[in-house]
């Protein structure tokens, strides 16, 4: 950001911070949740997309999407958050961005798309009932698995969400979950 290096990560204490890389030096923080932040925070330009599932600070909703600007130092200050949309309980899945949408699965496995530039949320889909796996975007897919043991490729689009390919892992009764993102090389989707 700016020409500086920066490691942007949430914290146990409901926070996202982001440190110099080099040194570790805090540049700026933004506290969002009471409790810890397990998505990583993906980057537009100097935006920080932030997520959250637990319960904000400035009120008793549950979960949050936001952009803040990422040049930003100290306190992360309301003018200082670009958008913000509550209510999306994204916790464990991380989200991703093609260019003018993020997409991010939330705990409960329902796949959201939202405007980049808004953030308001265009559509859903529902994949399953529990999720922790976080997308991958290639080829202008996504891929995801799922805990209830469903491998999907989808195609979004601005409205809706197009199924590719819906794989159940392991058997209908005795299903194998996926708790952890594929890789993506050479043409192959690579799934533990």
């Amino acid at each position: 950001i700016n020409g500086t290096r920066l490691i942007i990560v949430g914290g146990t204490d409901g926070t996202i911070h982001a440190l110099k890389a080099q040194t570790g030096e805090p540049v700026w923080k933004y506290e969002i949740s009471k409790r810890a932040i397990n998505t990583n925070v993906v980057l537009h330009g100097t935006d920080a997309i932030v997520t959250q599932s637990e319960e904000n600070l400035d009120t008793s909703e549950m979960g949050l999407v936001a952009a803040i600007d990422a040049t930003a130092t100290g306190t992360i200050a309301p003018a200082q958050v670009r958008w913000r949309t509550t209510g999306w309980q994204g916790g464990f899945s991380s989200p991703v961005i093609d260019g003018s949408r993020i997409y991010q699965v939330d705990n409960g496995a329902v796949l959201g798309a939202f405007d980049l530039a808004s953030g308001r949320r265009l559509w859903t889909q529902n994949l399953g009932t529990i999720q922790k796996a976080s997308l991958v975007l290639g080829d202008g897919k996504l891929y995801v698995g799922t805990e209830n043991g469903r491998f999907y490729i989808l195609r979004p689009g601005p409205d809706k969400v197009e199924i590719l390919d819906d794989d159940q892992l392991g058997a209908e009764g005795a299903p194998e979950p996926s708790i952890g993102s594929v890789a993506v090389s050479n043409g192959r989707v690579y799934l533990v």
